[in-house]
């Protein structure tokens, strides 16, 4: 033991030399433990992520695996769309549907975007509006609320199908693909079909005769009968003017063939003309009698 305290004749000092003592109080300060904890670690890990992100080829494998594990997840059964069902839409406006929509079946849920697709097809004008669901059994299930079409509108060479408010539906090539609806024309006809709407309320059978209404200055119409015979009603009171007309013909016979105009721009002065005559005007008194 004695040997050990003693060193080439000198007693060994057990107190830590200078360098040591420094270096253990640098050790103790707060701050360095820190930036020798964590600091150089969390360094040197950056730089290797850097190092490894770089490298081109190790990033295209890492979007290549990213790509993968997207597709499956994302294109498992359960979340796969196999087919789009249309309800509440006639064949013509769901096969459109079916070819505006921008779809190919089967699809992922995930590569959907519902609003875009609600936006689109309620952008069809024969689409009064429409709702898009997806059921648990993956049907694409689009709920439409057709507009019926009311009217067939001719202005210029153009033919187009109008609903009761006016709106426009579609095209039409020819008057003979809706025989049974209404021909309007001339310029802004459109705006004014309620007016139309309230002539056939209650004389339906007798608008059945109705040739075309027509739009004059856009200010008022014209009726042409089946026969030819022209009916000028007036800009306003039109209704009053009408019902008068229909008791006029109640007490004759207004409608036969011998008529080719009935004026009724002037309520209480109705005018006739008569085919084969220059012009023939005949006078009305307030009860109807001619």
């Amino acid at each position: 033991m004695r040997s050990l305290k003693y060193k080439l004749g000198r007693k060994i000092d057990p107190a830590p030399s200078i360098v040591s003592y420094r270096l253990m109080r640098l050790l103790l300060s707060p701050r360095l433990r820190l930036i020798l904890t964590l600091g150089l670690p969390s360094l040197f890990l950056f730089c290797g992520t850097l190092v490894f992100f770089l490298n081109t080829n190790i990033q295209e494998n890492i979007d290549v695996l990213k790509k993968d594990l997207k597709r499956l997840i994302v294109e498992r059964p359960e979340f796969m769309i196999q087919v789009a069902a249309i309800d509440g839409a006639s064949d013509e406006l769901a096969n459109e549907i079916r070819e505006i929509i921008p779809l190919d079946f089967p699809v992922s849920y995930f590569d959907l975007d519902i609003k875009y697709l609600h936006k689109v097809v309620n952008d069809i004008p024969a689409v009064a509006s429409a709702s898009i669901k997806i059921t648990v059994s993956g049907v694409l299930q689009i709920e439409v609320l057709e507009r019926t079409p009311a009217f067939i509108w001719r202005k210029n060479n153009l033919m187009s199908v109008l609903d009761v408010n006016g709106n426009f539906i579609r095209l039409a090539s020819s008057r003979i693909d809706y025989p049974e609806l209404p021909l309007i024309i001339g310029e802004a006809a459109n705006l004014a079909v309620s007016e139309v709407s309230s002539l056939m309320k209650d004389n339906r059978k007798f608008l059945d005769q109705v040739r075309a209404f027509i739009r004059v200055g856009e200010r008022r119409w014209d009726l042409v009968l089946d026969n030819n015979l022209r009916i000028l009603l007036p800009q306003r009171e039109f209704l009053a003017a009408f019902d008068r007309m229909m008791l006029m013909n109640d007490s004759g016979s207004l409608f036969s063939g011998h008529l080719s105009t009935i004026d009724l721009r002037l309520i209480e002065r109705p005018t006739v003309r008569v085919r084969g005559v220059s012009m023939d005007t005949l006078m009305y008194n307030s009860s109807g009698d001619l």
